[in-house]
């Protein structure tokens, strides 16, 4: 399975899709980032999407134009990686409405709001980017994708805030979990929000995953979620459209909306990038795209 996976990615790195200035925009903002913490693109070639299915049984999909795309993606912002407890480590995840997930809060649900996370917030390897492509714009056009960065949320900080969630440690759940998600496992991922330069810090946030030590921890946590939704951007995803995300930066959410379970809901694809395998490797001693459970380094 490996060989066919390298073999895949190095077809999509020659043949993925990109035009030179697509690629450009891409390199541009893995080397220099922008306030909003994404890169918007559109109009992309992803091939002929079949009818959205209903169940991961039902996931036949032959045309892989839009797995090129990602992964050709994922390697100008570093190395694709997947996750064991993502859709079993593949490197591309497919996300569409699921009846039995209704009411949850999972990126297979639909009439759930999830709220303001960054990705895997409590894993050791954490993704640097994430990259979601559209298949399928939901028939109604009532998803939205939120976006809300560091740089914006800073200014509404005082220094106090900021000295706060540089040094105060939140313990970080994990959903890790190979029966189920939102499981909230304590893993003793004690961190704080705010790492990196303090000029320039990066941010880890998942209200949903976090456990305040005090009340004064969870006043401040209240305080950063309010003022992280007052700054989100909204991004309306449709068929062919990519968002790239600095996960380092962001923490993202998605809004409710109405599925019809007929072959035409919501499609989207997901794949993750790192800029440092070989980092991994080393600490790790195992050489690998695909990671289980990593809490510490």
């Amino acid at each position: 399975m490996s060989e066919i996976i390298e073999h895949l990615l190095a077809e999509a790195v020659t043949k993925g899709g990109l035009n030179q200035k697509q690629i450009a925009q891409i390199v541009m903002f893995r080397i220099f980032g922008n306030k909003s913490g994404f890169l918007h693109l559109e109009n992309l070639r992803i091939g002929q999407i079949p009818a959205t299915p209903i169940s991961r049984n039902q996931l036949v999909k032959r045309d892989i134009t839009s797995e090129k795309l990602l992964l050709q993606t994922t390697s100008l912002l570093g190395e694709p990686i997947g996750y064991t407890q993502e859709s079993n480590g593949d490197l591309i995840n497919n996300f569409f409405p699921h009846q039995s997930q209704s009411k949850s809060a999972t990126s297979d649900s639909y009439d759930t709001e999830l709220d303001l996370h960054t990705e895997n917030a409590f894993h050791a390897v954490q993704p640097e980017h994430l990259v979601l492509l559209c298949l399928r714009q939901d028939p109604l056009k009532e998803a939205v994708t939120y976006i809300t960065s560091i740089e914006r949320i800073l200014p509404h900080l005082t220094d106090d805030d900021i000295s706060f969630f540089f040094t105060e440690p939140y313990n970080f759940l994990s959903d890790y979990s190979h029966t189920e998600k939102n499981c909230r496992i304590d893993v003793g991922q004690e961190q704080t929000v705010l790492y990196g330069d303090r000029s320039a810090p990066m941010f880890r946030f998942d209200p949903y995953f976090m456990v305040a030590s005090s009340a004064r921890g969870q006043a401040q946590l209240d305080k950063l979620r309010t003022i992280a939704w007052d700054v989100a951007q909204p991004v309306l995803l449709k068929a062919r459209d990519m968002l790239i995300i600095d996960n380092r930066k962001t923490a993202h959410a998605r809004s409710p909306f109405t599925a019809r379970f007929d072959g035409t809901d919501r499609w989207i694809q997901r794949a993750f990038a790192i800029s440092n395998q070989r980092f991994y490797t080393a600490k790790l001693g195992k050489q690998s795209r695909v990671f289980d459970l990593v809490t510490a380094l």
